[in-house]
């Protein structure tokens, strides 16, 4: 095996093993703490903790590229791994101080490490190979919602609470995954490659990035997108922590918690391929549609059959009563359809986003990622309190405004000057088009368009 391949097989099973673990710890936080109930640690201590995460992620995506350049990729990833380990032990005998500080310094180490992850691609993909190399990266990591939750599963078996001999158990075999996959970058080689032509580039600077993500900030064909990006916040908020908890109030099994988990993991992995396959068939518009439909489909099915109370009930079960019967059998099937259409506006998006903004992409993904994760963290902050119907309804009309945003984007975009960006077509336009269109790309939100 080349020194490419190593680096991006270590990289993609040292993805897996991190992820295996945060995943898996992120999705039980909260149930964990309520089954907890010592040190002032509450249900709403998982929600609030992993809004710090995702409120510090956002933040720090503007100042990772310049960490990463100071320090190189492979000291960031091992380094940015530090804080994952710290605050799945930090459950082990959790403190409120210990869990605020440690989910602060992971969304602070989260936005290194991503950074960090696609120098390291992008540096191992020479020539014709990124597709390739980026396609074995995600096989590998795309498993890591099923590891740890496979391993939560058994290690859960019919308990009806989680007890502390059980809590310290889970903790310490994520914890090993997690050191496990920190150990595996050391391995990563050093390798010849460069990124670009091999001429030499003055260093930018650290503030280029935040510069050039203001620009594309207030542009016009991003505000469109900022509909997809705040469904994409709320869902992240939904599916990987108050469905899981919604599940835990209403069904007594604790490894429920685990299924879950595995379908929601089943349905992301799937919908990369899924999607991919329509995109080719439909075009983008028609899959942006279809994953709509998926996701209120699936919010209809939880409003339906799941009480008002379910996820913000401080009982041990939920005392409402759902329209229809709930059952895991269906509850499990939402799962699958909440990773699916999850995976959907998600694939969209980062094909949209590279295909507009191919010349730069890291600020554009920089927008994206600032406004999913604070997005994220607002519906951290409310989930605990408001009811289920309340969070739906702001589910739905954030899906379908979404969508809607994004299909005027996709009908104006096809429509200027022959270059078609968004459709299933693979026709590029010539050198004159493409510079008019990226210059109108950066016009400002409130100017109008010719």
């Amino acid at each position: 095996m080349n020194v490419n391949l190593w680096n991006i097989n270590i990289l993609g099973i040292g993805f897996m093993l991190v992820f295996s673990a945060f995943t898996a710890a992120s999705f039980m936080e909260s149930i964990v703490f309520k089954d907890y109930g010592k040190h002032g640690i509450t249900i709403e201590t998982g929600f609030h903790s992993l809004a710090v995460i995702y409120g510090v992620l956002g933040v720090s995506n503007w100042f990772a590229p310049a960490i990463v350049n100071k320090l190189g990729s492979r000291l960031s990833l091992i380094l940015s791994v530090l804080p994952n380990i710290g605050f799945i032990f930090s459950m082990y005998e959790p403190y409120q101080w210990s869990i605020f500080l440690c989910s602060t310094l992971l969304g602070l180490g989260g936005g290194v490490l991503w950074t960090a992850n696609g120098e390291v691609i992008a540096r191992n993909s020479p020539g014709d190979t990124k597709p390739r190399n980026t396609g074995i990266f995600w096989s590998w990591f795309n498993m890591s919602a099923l590891v740890g939750n496979t391993f939560l599963y058994f290690q859960l078996g019919n308990a009806e609470t989680i007890s502390d001999s059980n809590r310290h158990t889970i903790y310490l075999v994520l914890g090993g995954f997690s050191v496990t996959g920190l150990l595996s970058f050391i391995l990563l080689k050093n390798t010849p490659t460069p990124i670009g032509d091999g001429d030499f580039t003055e260093e930018p600077s650290p503030w280029q990035p935040i510069k050039d993500g203001m620009r594309f900030a207030v542009s016009s064909n991003m505000g469109l997108l900022y509909g997809a990006f705040i469904f994409t916040g709320l869902s992240l908020n939904f599916w990987s922590s108050v469905y899981i908890v919604i599940i835990g109030n209403v069904f007594p099994k604790r490894n429920y918690l685990a299924l879950a988990g595995i379908l929601i993991g089943l349905g992301q992995v799937s919908s990369g391929f899924i999607w991919s396959v329509l995109t080719y068939k439909i075009g983008r518009r028609g899959v942006l549609l279809c994953t709509t439909v998926v996701c209120c489909t699936a919010f209809t099915l939880v409003y339906l059959a799941f009480p008002s109370d379910a996820a913000t009930t401080q009982e041990a079960r939920a005392q409402g009563v759902p329209i229809i019967a709930s059952n895991i059998y269906l509850s499990l099937f939402v799962a699958l359809l909440l990773g699916l259409g999850d995976g959907g506006f998600n694939v969209t998006i980062y094909a949209t986003l590279g295909q507009l903004w191919e010349d730069a992409p890291a600020p554009a993904f920089a927008v994206f990622k600032f406004v999913q994760g604070i997005l994220a963290t607002a519906a951290f902050l409310y989930c605990g309190d408001l009811l289920l119907p309340y969070q739906l309804l702001i589910l739905g009309l954030a899906c379908v405004i979404g969508c809607i945003f994004f299909l005027i984007l996709d009908y104006k975009c096809a429509l200027h000057a022959e270059y078609e960006v968004l459709p299933d077509s693979t026709q590029r336009a010539n050198s004159g088009n493409k510079k008019q269109f990226y210059e109108e790309l950066e016009q400002p939100l409130m100017q109008t368009d010719p």
